[in-house]
């Protein structure tokens, strides 16, 4: 994933390296998985329900079918699986390649050890949420997206501060406010 940081008139390409995206069952769409896949290039590790079940749409040959009945437009059954659900995906069958890295998530053994690590990312979206006030109640209709990107913007810069000096203590910005 490229991200372009722009500095005046100069620009910075980055390039990030994102290997999953973990999410809560709120976000628990055919949709959410492929764009997460597609546009970040990561594994998306989103809960799903106790009484998910593997989508018929989702198997390799229904994967196969599609592209095979898209062959005239550049379809190959013999490519590997990851080209045929970009593929997929580029023509509209977006819910469908959700479908297929859904099931991959339901059948994967080792899944429920990935979706653990999600409990870090909470711990520190609990402490963002304590440290940096983006209740946006009695503001102004016209300055609420502002205030809450300012908050924001605020709380990443004391992050890359706190990274940059090398602070052990990470997410102790209590004594900053």
């Amino acid at each position: 994933m490229a991200v372009y940081i722009t500095y005046g008139s100069k620009s910075v390409d980055t390039t990030a390296k994102i290997e999953s995206y973990s999410a809560d069952g709120g976000y628990d769409s055919f949709d959410a998985h492929a764009d997460i896949w597609y546009h970040l290039n990561a594994r998306p590790i989103i809960s799903y329900a106790s009484n998910a079940v593997i989508n018929k749409e989702g198997e390799k040959e229904r994967i196969d079918h599609w592209v095979n009945k898209n062959w005239k437009i550049g379809g190959d059954v013999h490519a590997p699986m990851e080209d045929k659900l970009k593929f997929l995906y580029e023509i509209g069958r977006r819910e469908q390649v959700g479908m297929y890295l859904r099931n991959q998530n339901i059948l994967d053994e080792l899944f429920q050890a990935l979706y653990v690590k999600r409990a870090e990312c909470e711990k520190i979206h609990g402490h963002i949420k304590q440290v940096v006030k983006f209740d946006i109640r009695r503001t102004r209709n016209e300055s609420k997206k502002l205030y809450s990107l300012l908050n924001f913007v605020a709380y990443q810069l004391l992050v890359l501060a706190e990274l940059q000096n090398k602070v052990e203590k990470r997410n102790s910005f209590g004594r900053y406010f």
